[in-house]
């Protein structure tokens, strides 16, 4: 069975981020299934430029933070054409909040989209292919979770945030050990790598470079991640760390503000 007839999820891939990781697997020969939020229109012209470099590609939408969306989208792929083969928890909801002036809205749609959603699309997608290797009709499958180099130098800015993306590196490890006989479960944690809305050039460059090797995660190095996880049989539970050796003296403050 060739990659093109298998498809890889990843959500939020309508635009930023998600849509380069998109791109990146179509060329590799992977069958993509583009997520999307509210982002119709981008999302659309996503799939229509994947079409258009041979891919594979299905359009999905999905409000993480509600549960019927959710049971739609693991529905859809599992009726389609293409086997369901991995996932790539790549959404994230990102709002400013610290441990004073947090709310319980802000905590649950952190944790919705960055932890609990990323953990019932793993179940899904780990009940789904118990199901086709009883058939013997699949390979192990595997997770990447897209995390935050932040938790491993930790400061008390985006509380609820980072609560949440600790929580997805526990379902990393977890995960990992639950679906062991079916699949591999690993992450990444970068760290600046892309202008965060309303940020202009000169600020993104100044905390691209506030690490001790004066140069952050880039779009590449994330890329050749995600194929180095793929291709490696024997990594199951592993966070991989980008950020400019950060972590090793991280700030008392976050980096973006």
């Amino acid at each position: 069975m060739t990659q093109k007839n298998k498809t890889i999820l990843v959500t939020a891939s309508a635009k930023r981020l998600g849509k380069l990781i998109a791109t990146h697997l179509v060329r590799e020969g992977w069958g993509v299934a583009v997520h999307y939020n509210k982002s119709k229109q981008l999302a659309e012209e996503t799939v229509d430029e994947l079409l258009k470099i041979g891919g594979k590609v299905t359009l999905h939408q999905a409000d993480l933070t509600i549960n019927s969306d959710l049971e739609k989208l693991i529905n859809d792929l599992e009726e389609q054409d293409l086997i369901w083969s991995g996932l790539i928890n790549n959404a994230g909801y990102f709002n400013y909040d610290n441990g004073v002036n947090f709310d319980s809205a802000s905590l649950y749609n952190h944790m919705s989209v960055n932890f609990a959603a990323p953990t019932i699309l793993t179940q899904a997608l780990a009940k789904y292919t118990l199901n086709l290797k009883k058939k013997k009709k699949s390979e192990q499958g595997f997770v990447i979770n897209i995390i935050d180099a932040k938790i491993f130098g930790l400061n008390p800015d985006y509380y609820t945030y980072t609560l949440s993306k600790q929580a997805m590196y526990g379902l990393t490890k977890m995960s990992a050990l639950a679906y062991s006989t079916c699949l591999r479960v690993n992450g990444i944690a970068p760290g600046i790598t892309l202008l965060a809305p309303g940020q202009d050039e000169k600020a993104f460059r100044k905390s691209h470079k506030k690490n001790l090797l004066k140069s952050s995660s880039t779009v590449e190095e994330i890329l050749n991640t995600i194929k180095l996880i793929i291709h490696s049989k024997s990594m199951t539970g592993h966070v991989i760390l980008l950020d400019g050796g950060a972590h090793l003296a991280p700030p008392r403050r976050d980096v973006g503000l």
